[in-house]
């Protein structure tokens, strides 16, 4: 029988206390994330304001006007700059995610991973793991169609409770399917890694996964909402004194980076693997999921 969630949520952190470098791919994700966020900021300010002879400006409006005028006649450079920024940052996450989903699944099957296991698995999923997000972001923005009949109707000039309403109600309408389209598609980056598919092919095995496994989905899900509620009970403990709280922030930051992400990590790639037959590690013998005795 399948492992039942319980057991997946204590073997993940068995695995985890095993395979410590699991962290890794997280590390080097905010990292490399944050030294490329101030290049291309320092790019940006360079290629915008570099020309700009800060020095005859003689107070600091006549500075800010000269910069607002600057950026008025770059705003085309600038939305490239910030849409090619975006698109790097998510290629960089997409490899170590990749790399992380990767070192997750050979500690499940094996009881141990390797740091070179990340760099095979960024390489051979990146692309696909990259377009597949970008097409989950289409689906996502799709959903502003709710809001079309009551962006028509609004007149700025002539305010009218009735569009107004009608442009909140498509509004709430896109959350509503922000949240559906957010819980079907929750393991396509998952299952599009461990069994090494196409962007369109992943999303469709994730939602296939999803359709025959829900229950399981929501459970995990639950979990994790149940996790982030108890950090947000500490942080407003921790938020009443000031010394305490920039202490927290980067204690939390760490807990998060160095432990959440990659327990969480090892939450959905055992559930999928447990699901789908795979082969699985435990109590240090490699078993089918199937030959698993019921807890």
């Amino acid at each position: 029988m399948a492992e039942e969630i319980s057991k997946i949520i204590s073997n993940g952190i068995d695995t985890y206390t095993k395979n410590t470098n699991l962290c890794i791919p997280f590390i080097l994700n905010i990292v490399t994330i944050a030294l490329t966020a101030i290049i291309i900021t320092i790019f940006s300010l360079v290629y915008l304001f570099g020309s700009l002879p800060i020095e005859e400006y003689n107070s600091p409006e006549a500075l800010s006007l000269a910069f607002i005028s600057s950026i008025s006649h770059h705003v085309y450079e600038i939305a490239a700059i910030v849409i090619a920024g975006f698109l790097i940052i998510m290629y960089i996450a997409s490899f170590f995610t990749s790399g992380a989903i990767g070192m997750a699944r050979q500690a499940i099957e094996t009881g141990r991973t390797a740091f070179s296991t990340m760099m095979e698995t960024g390489k051979k999923n990146a692309v696909n793991l990259f377009l597949a997000e970008i097409l989950f972001l289409l689906l996502a923005f799709a959903g502003i169609v709710f809001m079309v009949p009551g962006a028509k109707n609004i007149d700025f000039t002539q305010p009218s409770k009735d569009a107004s309403l009608i442009l909140m109600i498509g509004f709430v309408l896109w959350i509503i399917y922000l949240l559906i389209l957010s819980l079907a598609l929750s393991v396509f980056s998952y299952v599009l890694v461990i069994e090494s598919l196409g962007p369109v092919e992943g999303i469709l095995a994730g939602f296939n996964f999803f359709k025959k496994n829900a229950s399981d989905v929501f459970l995990i899900i639950l979990v994790t909402i149940g996790v982030s509620f108890v950090f947000a009970i500490i942080d407003s403990i921790m938020s009443l004194n000031s010394i305490l709280n920039t202490i927290w922030f980067f204690v939390s930051l760490l807990i998060s980076v160095c432990i959440l992400s990659p327990v969480m990590t090892l939450w959905w790639v055992r559930l999928y693997m447990t699901r789908t037959g795979k082969q699985v590690y435990f109590n240090d013998l490699l078993a089918h999921p199937n030959d698993l005795p019921k807890i």
